[in-house]
Parts: C-alpha cells; structure tokens; sequence
C-alpha cells in the first residue's frame, strides 16, 4: 500500500510538472518593464532570463529553453530552442542541442523558422556581420550552400568555401577552382581559377597552376596571368616575380621598375632594398642605385639609418650609404629612439646615430630602453646572473650585483637579493631594504609587498600604508 501511495505522489509531480511547462510554453506575454536606455527588459517573475535588445527583440530563457521577446513582453517565439543569437538585419540564429554535432538554422523576426535548424556548420552573429551580405551561410559535412533572409535557396549544398563580400563580390570554390558570385547570387566570373583572392578596389588577384595575374569585376583580365609569384600590393606598386627575378608593376600591369633583381623589398623612406648578383644595395622609385650592391645583408631603413653587413662584420649606413657605425661589431641592431644595441666579443654595448660607442660592450643582456634615465643591463660571471642600471652616457650607475630587478617606475626600481626584493632609486641607494617575498612597481606612490605570508600596501619611504 505504501509503494503505491509513492508511486501516485511520483505521477502527481509528474503531471505538474508537465502542466507548469505547458503553460509556460504556451504564454504570450511577459510581465515587467522595458528601459530603452538600456535596453534592457526587467520581468516581474526573476525566474525568466532576459538578454539585452537588439532590432526590438531579445532572447529570454527559462527551465534552460529560449524564445523571444519584443519590447512590450509579447512573446514572439516560444521557448524552444537552446540558443539564440542576437538579430541582424532581420534574422537570428537559432541552435538546438543534440546528439554532436549541435544543429543551426534561422528565425524571422515573427519567429518563423526560414532556414531550418538541421545544419552542423552557420554563421553565428560575428561572422554575419564581417560578410556584409544579406545571404545566411549554412553547411553540412564540409559543403557549404546559401539562403536569403526570406528562407529562399541561392546556391545549392555544393561548395567547399563561400568567402565574404569586398566591393559586391564573393569567392567562392568548388571541386577545387574559384570564382565569384554577386550579392544577387548569380555566379558573375566562372570558377576556373587555382586560387582567388577577395577584391581591393577594382581588382581581384587570382591563379591558374603556378601563374598569377588580376581581373576587374566583369572577369576580364587585366593583368595577365603570367607572373611567377602572387602580386603584392603596397599603394600603387605591386611586387611580382618574372623570369625568375623581381621587379614591380603598378595596377595597371605596367612595369615600374624592371625584372632583373634576385629580391627586393617594398620602399621604406624612399628606398627599396634589392639583390643583384648576390650583394644587396638600395634602389629609388626610379630605379637608380643610391646604396651600391656591395653589403651580404641589409635591413630597412628606420629613421634615416640602417644596420648593415660585409663579410662577418656588422655596421651602419645612412641614407647616403655613408658608413656611420665602422664594421668592427658581430651583431647591430635597428636604431630606436636614437640608439642601437651592437655586440663585440660575446658582449652587447650601445651607439648613437653618430656611430658612438656610448655603452660599452660589457654587458650580457639589455633591457633595450630607458626609464628614468637608466637602463637594465645584466653581466654573467662566476657568481651567476646579476642585474644593474646604466645612464644614458653609459656609467653603470647601479652596478650589476642583483640577482633580479625590474625598470625604473616613478623614480624607483624594484631589486633583488637571494629571494628577497626591495627598491633603490636613481642614485643608486636602497631606499627599501631588501625583504619582502614579492613587490609590485610603484604606481600612485604606493606598492603592494607581502612580506612572509601577508599583503599590504607601502609608500616610497617603506611605511605601511592603507591601499
């Protein structure tokens, strides 16, 4: 008797259950308020999940279901599906839990189902909005196929790629070739090509078997497709390969400068750098020699400077070609902020842009910049890795004795001792001793230590402080 009188209390739960889920299914509105401020929807009942508005709608969810509502209450879509995305233009995509993978399609924004939910791959919210297209792109197993926003088919299931829209037209590729469709999604240039680029300007870059080229939006080839390697564009100049060298053409196909240059890099400063017989030099737009070809490697110009090599031995060159750092180091590097690091023997020092040794080549390692004036710099000896300060003028004004330290911040550097950290300022004193387990740099006059098994707050004198 008893078994039975738990078996009615388990139906009876059941069937309210069945009945409470049935009536919120079947409700049409949701009682509360709408802020258009925020736009946001604050219901009376705290069991409903409202997200934020978008196009006057919102997603709400409860007992782990999502529907829709618009800003009245008016449920516009009944709880059904297990995610929604935000609308755009007009549309939204649903999702529904399953066995994986999880299946997508499309609602209206009367809630009608246009694009059923029975695909594995769709645009989510992001997607749709970088495609710039009012199509909805859907896939199963790899192929990829079309709807417009009314639920119409435009393209079939057959695609491996549907790109996104640059000036009106989209890649697309299938059993291997590429092409284009229009926003009306009509295939408007064949796909006939290896590879397919999206359009910049009026100009799309495209190949067929290892020869590149460019059409206009009619499919017309404008740049013949003969070069060696893909066209790349910086401003007006495109550099391609041809007959086996380099050169540059502009966009209408017209050579700039000719093909006879085993590399060549796009103009920095109003210089390019080119390889003519296994030595690099600098070239104008023009096509004249201002660098000879006589450096085995160069990098690009920063500033009217540029750190270049001969044999095994590195210097710097001005846009003249004059020599500004002698050829005596290993290894230079890009000026910045009107110095370059340059190693010698093993050891990194530092120039000026009047080809100065201003630090020595002392160190092991540079921070690389300067912060109140001082530099990090680290030495290696027998007594292990230890870290100091230098000036601008190179004086190793905190000798390298700190087994850790950070930049200067606020006038101060946080240093290390064994295991133990404090600061020193500029001069070179520890205006903090050494013993705390941890700092931070001083931001706002204050850092917080801890100190054993406890965090606080110091000033610039080492007094506690409240944060």
């Amino acid at each position: 008797m008893k078994f039975k009188t738990i078996q009615f209390y388990i139906l009876l739960i059941i069937l309210a259950n069945i009945f409470y889920d049935s009536k919120i299914l079947a409700q049409s509105a949701i009682e509360g308020n709408y802020d258009s401020k925020t736009m946001t929807f604050k219901a009376i009942n705290k069991s409903y999940q409202i997200h934020n508005f978008r196009e006057g709608l919102a997603a709400f969810k409860m007992n782990d279901k999502y529907g829709v509502i618009d800003t009245i209450g008016k449920v516009v879509c009944k709880m059904k599906y297990d995610e929604i995305d935000p609308f755009l233009d007009g549309v939204a995509r649903v999702m529904i839990y399953g066995e994986y993978p999880a299946l997508y399609g499309f609602i209206d924004k009367a809630g009608n189902e246009i694009v059923p939910v029975k695909f594995e791959n769709t645009d989510d919210f992001f997607y749709r909005s970088m495609r710039f297209s009012d199509f909805l792109v859907v896939g199963n197993n790899n192929k990829y196929a079309c709807y417009d926003k009314t639920g119409k088919l435009i393209l079939p299931m057959e695609y491996s790629n549907i790109g996104n829209y640059s000036n009106g037209l989209a890649t697309l590729l299938k059993d291997g070739k590429w092409g284009y469709k229009n926003k009306k999604g009509k295939i408007v240039i064949p796909l006939i090509y290896d590879y397919a680029s999206d359009f910049s300007g009026e100009l799309a870059i495209v190949r067929k078997g290892d020869k590149w080229g460019e059409v206009n939006k009619s499919g017309e080839i404008v740049i013949p497709i003969k070069y060696e390697s893909e066209i790349r564009y910086s401003g007006e100049l495109g550099l391609t390969k041809l007959d086996g060298k380099f050169g540059f053409i502009d966009r209408k196909g017209k050579v700039v400068l000719p093909f006879k240059y085993e590399s060549i890099s796009f103009f920095r400063e109003g210089l390019a750098r080119a390889t003519l017989n296994g030595k690099q030099g600098f070239i104008n737009i023009k096509g004249e020699t201002i660098i000879p070809f006589e450096y085995d490697w160069a990098g690009n110009f920063i500033n009217g400077f540029v750190n270049v090599k001969k044999g095994n031995l590195w210097g710097h060159i001005n846009m003249e070609g004059k020599v500004i750092t002698p050829f005596e180091y290993q290894l230079t590097g890009d000026f910045n902020n009107g110095f370059a690091n340059v190693k010698q023997n093993g050891k990194s020092g530092r120039v000026d842009t009047s080809g100065k040794l201003i630090v020595p080549c002392l160190y092991d390692g540079m921070e690389g910049f300067y912060r109140d004036g001082l530099m990090l710099v680290v030495k290696i000896s027998a007594n292990g890795r230890k870290k100091g300060f230098v000036d601008i003028k190179g004086n190793e004004i905190i000798n390298c004795i700190y087994d850790d330290a950070k930049t200067f911040n606020e006038g101060l550097a946080s240093v290390k001792k064994g295991n133990e950290w404090g600061f020193v300022n500029t001069q070179g004193k520890e205006v903090i001793a050494c013993k705390y387990t941890s700092v931070t740099n001083f931001t706002d006059e204050k850092s917080k230590v801890q100190l054993k098994n406890e965090s606080f707050y110091i000033d610039k004198n080492g007094d506690r402080i409240n944060k």
